[in-house]
């Protein structure tokens, strides 16, 4: 009975461990300041989607606050975890392909103008 407890236990732990795991690994990374708009949902989304290749598509919501937050902040991003040695999904050429292609979306379909470059 003991043994049924400690493994239901440990079970659950290897359970929780594994749901926290991409949150932890995104908490590494360092955010650029430009991208302070963007909510953490959000950021974590794009992580998901440009690191670890999941296929979803962000919200609405979130392709506006990329947006806002500009292409270079979007790059800035990018080159911080390609930077950070964090696992990825592929290669590094997968993960810029995955950015463009994230980016090319949201600026294709949001409703926000994305800041003017700066001089």
């Amino acid at each position: 009975m003991a043994m049924l407890k400690n493994l239901s236990a440990l079970m659950i732990l290897l359970a929780v461990t594994i749901a926290l795991l991409p949150r932890a690994t995104f908490a590494t990374v360092r955010i650029p300041d430009c991208a302070k708009g963007v909510t953490g949902d959000c950021g974590f989304g794009f992580f998901k989607i440009i690191v670890l290749g999941d296929t979803s598509a962000p919200t609405d919501e979130c392709c506006r606050q990329l947006v806002k937050a500009g292409k270079n902040c979007h790059n800035q991003f990018v080159e911080s975890i390609v930077s950070s040695h964090k696992p990825i999904r592929g290669t590094i050429s997968d993960v810029y392909r995955r950015s463009n292609e994230t980016w090319n979306n949201c600026s294709a379909t949001s409703s926000v103008s994305p800041p003017e470059p700066a001089h």
